[in-house]
């Protein structure tokens, strides 16, 4: 058990405790955030296991559709005509 005496008392102004808070949360933060990955592409953790065959089949497909757009693309309108489009539409 902790008595009083074993404790020492410390006096500080508004602007000193303010600052020692920012200190202390500025420190924490940093650290955070060095530990942390920023961007996905430093942290490869979600992706799966190697995947050779799946890498070349999901490549092939993507390969397909672009073939396909180029051949006979899909119909587009522009983001006027999607607006007008929109703001024109009746929802019952």
């Amino acid at each position: 058990m902790c008595s009083y005496q074993d404790q020492t008392i410390i006096t500080l102004s508004r602007e000193e405790l303010e600052a020692l808070l920012r200190r202390v949360v500025r420190e924490g933060l940093t650290r955070l955030l060095k530990a942390q990955p920023l961007s996905p592409l430093d942290d490869w953790g979600h992706e799966g296991p190697d995947d050779p065959d799946g890498d070349t089949a999901l490549l092939a497909e993507a390969q397909d559709q672009i073939e396909r757009e180029r051949t006979a693309p899909s119909p587009r309108i522009d983001r006027e005509r999607a607006r007008d489009v929109l703001a024109n539409s009746h929802i019952s």
